[in-house]
């Protein structure tokens, strides 16, 4: 990021551009960059009802709507209440968490999908992509500060990765089955990060890659048939990246893979 380079920290116009982004803080108790993920299920319920009428539908700019203009707005309150509740879930034993952000991530497909347009079809479609956004929710589960958090052993974290690679290519397989090709595609990227996490020596690199591609290639993906949702995403994640800059001298969020000294996994 070109501010990260020539807007060094300490100085007198990075201290007043910090006063500048501070007004954007209640913005950001909003938790913006859950938005990706959520915005992502969202238009994958109407993608699968698009799939459904025409499975060859592709850069469709009249794919826009105002039901799903609604259904983002509706989608970011639902997840608002939902992160209020989120201390409260995570008390539970673990399978009825992840058993809760499936039917979370269930909720926010059918927002997206519009309730009139249910069908056994969207049901049974829905799930790879649901199943999906579980895999991301445990991909970021995993996530770790070596620097200040105790590095977990590899044992510890072989167990989620395999399932995390047996659910992926669980969805990639569906998706063929299914003659979808955004899901399965889309598995089938990620599946290459989670598997050198596994494969490779253990390293914080892999688990950086593997949060920041779970949310990216879904997003990415879904741009080829909804072009317009990129003039959402891409604007908040310029916008958040300067505005965690100037906030935090962090740059989030980011491709960018950190190698802290105690970078290896013993």
């Amino acid at each position: 990021m070109l501010a990260e380079k020539y807007i060094l920290k300490g100085t007198d116009f990075y201290k007043n551009l910090s006063s500048f982004f501070s007004i954007f803080n209640k913005f950001f108790n909003l938790k913006p960059l859950r938005w990706f993920a959520i915005w992502a299920m969202v238009i994958s319920g109407n993608n699968v009802v698009m799939h459904i009428e025409d499975r060859w539908f592709y850069w469709k700019w009249d794919s826009f709507s105002l039901y799903l203009f609604i259904a983002l707005i509706i989608s970011i309150i639902f997840d608002f209440i939902f992160t209020s509740k989120l201390k409260n879930i995570t008390n539970y034993s673990p399978y009825l968490y992840q058993l809760i952000i499936f039917v979370y991530g269930y909720a926010l497909f059918l927002i997206g999908a519009n309730p009139l347009y249910l069908s056994l079809d969207l049901l049974t479609f829905g799930i790879p992509y649901v199943l999906f956004f579980l895999v991301g929710h445990m991909t970021w589960k995993l996530s770790f500060n070596a620097v200040s958090e105790p590095i977990p052993s590899k044992k510890d974290l072989i167990p989620s990765l395999v399932f995390i690679i047996l659910c992926t290519i669980i969805i990639s397989t569906a998706g063929f089955i299914n003659d979808d090709p955004m899901i399965s595609t889309i598995a089938a990227v990620f599946l290459p990060f989670p598997l050198v996490a596994v494969l490779f020596p253990i390293a914080i690199r892999h688990f950086q890659r593997c949060r920041m591609y779970v949310v990216f290639i879904p997003t990415m993906f879904l741009t080829m048939r909804y072009p317009w949702f990129i003039f959402l995403t891409l604007p908040l994640f310029l916008f958040s990246r300067y505005y965690f800059y100037f906030i935090s001298g962090k740059v989030i969020p980011t491709f960018k893979v950190d190698s802290p000294d105690h970078e290896f996994i013993k």
